[in-house]
């Protein structure tokens, strides 16, 4: 027996819909990759996650999430200014902050993270060389984590001062000098970078008013990083910085 081509379409309609109802009722059906830590696969930890799958895409949450670890603690561990940032950072946006650390050989970054994951947690982890920890993240380990004396010189000998390991003081404050005015900061290092906040930008003569228009939203807190804000609203970082820096560049002629 033939069917009709309308036979034929309303069968696929309803095989296709009445698929997608099944497999939602028996929670099969994701529109979304939900992000899931590979966990140990034997010995003593067998079946707890892995801090060594933690990859640059992990937010702050996703890692709260997976290993207990308070959200407080994960953001001044590594800087951030705004608690309201802390939930949507990602771990490879601290590459971007700490670029001038990176120059050095000093790395913290994605693997820095799996470092404080690993000791805050207890868990065997294999850290690359050259991985460093803030200041900050040591004190917090210190404060709260099971460490040995060993453990407790490595961290010590493999930790740096960060540009902004506190929410409310200035870059400036924390490195131990005084926050030079607009007319002391040379025109030639006026350029945005991945720790650049929104107040150096007014320091330099942009309005608040302008940075708003750019970046179509109010200015949550002046002292945020310009690049922390982008990742926590999924903006690309040069898609805020390219027109932001013309503003600075203007201001400066």
């Amino acid at each position: 027996m033939k069917l009709k081509s309308l036979h034929v379409a309303v069968i696929t309609l309803v095989l296709i819909f009445g698929g997608i109802a099944l497999t939602t009722v028996l929670d099969l059906w994701k529109t979304t990759n939900d992000k899931v830590v590979a966990t140990y696969k034997g010995g003593e930890f067998e079946g707890q996650s892995d801090p060594a799958d933690i990859r640059g895409s992990y937010t702050f949450d996703d890692i709260s999430n997976a290993f207990g670890i308070p959200l407080e603690d994960l953001g001044k561990a590594f800087g951030l200014q705004d608690p309201s940032s802390f939930a949507a950072f990602q771990c490879k946006g601290l590459e971007g902050i700490y670029v001038a650390l990176k120059e050095e050989g000093k790395e913290v970054g994605t693997g820095s993270v799996r470092y404080f994951v690993a000791l805050y947690k207890g868990l065997p982890l294999k850290v690359e060389e050259g991985t460093y920890l803030p200041k900050a993240a040591v004190e917090i380990l210190k404060a709260k984590a099971k460490l040995t004396e060993e453990q407790i010189k490595s961290i010590e000998k493999y930790s740096v001062d960060l540009p902004a390991v506190s929410a409310t003081a200035p870059v400036s404050e924390l490195a131990g000098t005084p926050t030079p005015s607009p007319s002391e900061t040379p025109v030639t290092d006026r350029v945005i970078k991945g720790n650049t906040t929104f107040q150096e930008l007014m320091d330099w003569g942009v309005t608040k008013e302008e940075i708003e228009k750019i970046i179509n939203d109010k200015i949550p807190k002046p002292g945020i990083i310009i690049k922390d804000y982008s990742t926590t609203k999924a903006v690309e970082f040069l898609t805020l910085k390219e027109p932001l820096q013309t503003l600075v560049d203007r201001k400066t002629k």
